[in-house]
């Protein structure tokens, strides 16, 4: 991480602790998908807390995804190159819905549904702007004003030469249904001194339209939580993914992908929290020529908790390495609603 960017991290998440954080709870991380073009048809592993429900307690999450995607390998960021390896540029946008239950004070079980969209989008131009700022900041930009912009393609070329064609097109469908189990050797109670939680996910090949999906894919992670001091929480979780499939057109896939994330959470009293937030993955496609081995991003925000068992979170993700495999900028909401004790 470049010096400027920590500062920012530091700046976001700095302040004296309140008297009343002594009596305020953990939310736990931005529950944030990797939705890369290329990774929007694979199983990836959100941020999660290990603090279970509690029994009875249900909890319905909405949350929307919409980020901008550049990457490319050649001499020379810009059209018309000769000796372009790699090419990826587009927009997505996702929609999920997700529904958990808990059985017991230590599982809790859910599903979730998204509804998925990519195509050229409309934020090109607010990227160039977003990077005139961060420049300043010491950030890196890639380069996107030099491309031509409102356009969804991937091109490539394997380390023969070879030319790649990739099957995704544009438009909006179902993407793969999950399912989720989550199993702590403490209750939901005990979470407040710490806690650790085994994850599971399966998902299905219930993709529709520019999003059709073969075969299953499953994940697991194990995920914990340790308070620092009264107004701090540090969250922790590694896993991995394994899928039933390795193609979408010629482009290959790593079937076996590792994950995990760190996450920072810094309350102020009982409703405000700040997080701040890194996510890294393992290699995820294996024949375009010099496409990066690892997937690294940051997330800021902050996150709202209401009287009612609502809580609304809003942050921004931005690739802090390896800018060539990751969504250049994107921004997250979400909504979720708690009913039961």
């Amino acid at each position: 991480m470049t010096r400027p960017a920590a500062a920012v991290l530091a700046l976001a998440l700095a302040a004296p602790a309140a008297a009343e954080d002594q009596g305020a709870s953990r939310h736990g991380p931005f529950e944030w998908r990797e939705k890369w073009l290329l990774a929007q048809p694979r199983l990836t592993l959100p941020p999660l807390s290990p603090d279970t429900l509690g029994d009875g307690v249900t909890v319905v999450r909405l949350d929307l995804d919409w980020g901008n995607d550049l990457g490319w390998s050649q001499p020379s960021p810009g059209e018309g190159s000769r000796e372009r390896r790699f090419l990826v540029d587009g927009e997505h946008r996702s929609l999920g819905v997700e529904i958990r239950h808990g059985l017991g004070e230590r599982l809790d079980v859910g599903l979730s549904v998204p509804i998925e969209w990519r195509g050229g989008g409309v934020l090109d131009g607010v990227i160039d702007w977003f990077h005139g700022f961060t420049r300043r900041l010491g950030l890196p930009d890639n380069g996107r004003r030099s491309f031509a912009r409102g356009l969804l393609r991937v091109e490539g070329r394997d380390e023969a030469g070879e030319s790649l064609a990739w099957d995704g097109r544009r438009g909006a469908g179902l993407g793969r249904v999950e399912a989720l189990g989550r199993w702590s050797p403490r209750p939901a109670r005990a979470g407040a001194r710490g806690g650790v939680a085994l994850v599971a996910r399966l998902a299905l090949p219930s993709g529709s339209g520019p999003f059709d999906a073969k075969g299953l894919a499953v994940g697991g992670q194990l995920v914990a939580a340790r308070p620092l001091g009264t107004a701090w929480e540090a969250y922790l979780g590694v896993g991995g993914t394994l899928e039933g499939d390795d193609r979408r057109g010629d482009v290959r896939y790593r079937r076996a992908r590792a994950q995990g994330f760190l996450t920072a959470e810094r309350r102020f009293g009982r409703r405000w929290s700040a997080v701040a937030q890194t996510a890294a993955a393992s290699r995820l496609v294996t024949n375009l020529a010099r496409y990066p081995a690892l997937e690294w991003y940051l997330s800021l925000g902050a996150r709202l908790n209401l009287d009612s068992g609502t809580t609304i979170e809003a942050a921004f993700t931005e690739n802090i390495a390896n800018q060539q495999a990751t969504t250049d900028f994107g921004v997250q909401i979400g909504v979720s609603r708690r009913f039961g004790r």
